[in-house]
């Protein structure tokens, strides 16, 4: 892990066995919103000589906090927003304002994304499979649609589901958000309602949405299981990566 003056959540995935294997270091990075990376923070992420950054988020959020980073060529990936988009608002709506209530929400959101990702996922195996590494995935905070890429990532190469639960929970360690969002100004990290700013939730509903939760990780790992045809269906037809790709990203991401 990376400690950034401003970012959030900046970590390596490297390190985990896997099927034959085990993931490379300095390949694939994890992280939250890159809009606040201080002159200090460049320097330090310079050496990296990252290539790729995949921005998971909507395009609301992309323009009210774009993606920055010190190196001008590094290709920024990004999709267009569709018409049923997934969101915490709009699953906590159909649920009590309680802590309860956020967590059946997050449940919701988690179930919601592997189909709704399968586009941005495409991207990012793509962009492996192509040689366009190091990469960074990111979002906002770089734990629910991070997280779920990630997941998604790491089971491709065969790394066992106790040891991806093990790298989202991470997350509850890796960084303190409110911390980080009190230090940016009139930012909501894309987490929150604008007519309800993060930081006046009630603190158990926030404690629930910041968390990193295995059952949320589950939620989308179990619905790609058992709605969308288990990882290898779900990866061919949805995400559309076929066994080349999956070969390429493969050998280019295990050692």
């Amino acid at each position: 892990m990376l400690s950034l003056q401003g970012g959030c959540n900046f970590r390596d995935i490297g390190g985990y066995a896997a099927a034959g294997g085990t993931v490379r270091w300095g390949r694939v990075y994890r992280t939250g919103v890159l809009s606040y990376l201080t002159s200090d923070d460049h320097r330090m992420l310079a050496p990296l000589r990252v290539s790729a950054i995949c921005d998971l988020r909507r395009n609301e959020e992309r323009v009210r906090e774009p993606s920055r980073w010190p190196d001008d060529t590094v290709q920024l990936l990004a999709w267009p927003d569709t018409e049923r988009m997934p969101t915490i608002r709009g699953f906590a709506a159909h649920h009590p304002a309680t802590a309860r209530g956020m967590h059946a929400a997050m449940l919701d959101l988690y179930r919601a994304l592997p189909a709704w990702m399968a586009p941005r996922l495409n991207g990012m195996f793509e962009c492996v499979a192509a040689g366009r590494t190091p990469l960074i995935v990111h979002c906002a905070a770089g734990k629910d649609r991070t997280g779920v890429a990630i997941a998604v990532l790491l089971r491709a190469l065969g790394v066992a589901m106790e040891t991806v639960i093990d790298d989202y929970v991470l997350t509850n360690t890796a960084g303190n958000f409110e911390q980080f969002i009190r230090g940016r100004n009139d930012s909501q990290l894309g987490l929150a309602d604008h007519h309800h700013p993060l930081l006046a939730m009630d603190p158990d509903i926030r404690q629930v949405l910041f968390g990193a939760e295995p059952e949320y990780l589950e939620a989308a790992l179990t619905e790609i299981d058992a709605n969308l045809g288990g990882l290898q269906a779900y990866l061919r037809t949805l995400v559309r990566v076929d066994t080349e790709i999956l070969q390429r990203t493969r050998q280019a991401l295990l050692m």
